[in-house]
């Protein structure tokens, strides 16, 4: 009998999907958990600029191959600072080719997330492509979230015009409101119903401060590629960093190949010469027109042996030295 799941799975894969209408629900709140009235003039900038970057996320390529949805409000209830977007399109839904049907509510909504998760200063720890079209982004925190892969590049991106978007967004936590819920749902759902499910992102103070700051046009992109090397000095102590040597220069590391540190565990002799096919993973940071490279080593595989034992080289350390687990 022959195994036809794999064949299955690929046509699951790559079935064609619409961008479903949806709701991106925010919430305005005091530190006692209740709403309030809120400045009149921010109020309307946070009508206006959803729209924005409902817009943004869109031509990014995160709501499908279509053009911008268009963004309506449900009436608000009495007393209420809790506002419904209704994320909608005139016309077809757009086409995604995907395992599962994305609503534009969600997607919204987990834009908003990632920006927020930015302001707070965090950084993407790792990122891999998954089978549905999206990415797969970890954060250095530990969480992950999953975003469009055709957004990908603008998502890494927090310039003047992001920041400029967030911050009439965040307004009213400038005066009269302590934190903003997102939460997402389908457009079937009432805003009662959506209000009672677990938010997908907060911001208070700290995301409101960082998209108020002078603008530095901050932009981060992350990259991986393939190089020869060679490793010219090692560290097992935490946080510490290992040289590393490709034909373009030498630069500083971190190491992050798991299965390469316990080979030397298990007594894998490094040698002065040793030549290694290395992964790297660069983020690239460009802020006030300066430039800045990090560097992570997550796949290390030794191609080419050399002569020497890497610890009769006066510039390198001892595999050994550092070490935490108790081994010589």
């Amino acid at each position: 009998m022959t195994d036809d799941s794999e064949g299955a799975r690929s046509t699951v894969l790559e079935r064609t999907e619409y961008v479903e209408n949806g709701v991106v629900q925010l919430r305005f709140a005091d530190m006692d958990d209740s709403v309030m009235d809120l400045n009149a003039a921010e109020a309307a900038e946070v009508l206006q600029v959803m729209v924005e970057f409902t817009g943004q996320l869109a031509r990014a390529g995160a709501l499908g191959d279509g053009p911008p949805p268009e963004v309506r409000v449900r009436p608000p209830r009495e007393g209420s600072s809790i506002w419904d977007f209704v994320i909608q399109w005139s016309a077809e839904n757009p086409e995604v080719t995907t395992g599962a049907i994305q609503s534009a509510g969600a997607a919204v909504a987990g834009g908003l997330a990632y920006r927020f998760k930015m302001l707070r200063g965090a950084r993407v720890k790792s990122f891999d492509p998954l089978p549905n079209g999206n990415m797969k982004v970890e954060w250095q925190d530990g969480e992950a979230q999953e975003v469009p892969a055709a957004a990908w590049s603008d998502f890494q991106k927090l310039n003047r015009r992001t920041k400029r978007t967030l911050q009439k967004i965040l307004a009213p936590l400038g005066d009269d409101a302590d934190i903003v819920q997102v939460r997402s749902g389908e457009a079937s759902e009432s805003s009662k119903e959506i209000s009672e499910a677990p938010s997908v992102a907060e911001a208070g103070a700290t995301e409101y401060r960082s998209a108020s700051a002078a603008p530095d046009d901050e932009v981060v992109s992350v990259s991986e590629f393939e190089e020869e090397a060679q490793l010219q000095s090692i560290d097992f102590r935490p946080g510490e960093k290992w040289r590393v040597r490709t034909r373009d220069g030498a630069r500083n590391a971190t190491m992050e190949d798991e299965e390469f540190l316990r080979e030397l565990d298990r007594g894998m002799a490094l040698h002065k010469g040793d030549i290694f096919r290395v992964t790297i993973r660069e983020v690239r940071t460009t802020k006030n027109e300066r430039t800045t490279r990090d560097w992570s080593l997550i796949k290390v595989v030794r191609t080419r042996r050399g002569d020497d034992d890497v610890h009769d080289d006066p510039e390198t350390e001892d595999p050994s030295s550092g070490r935490e687990d108790g081994q010589s």
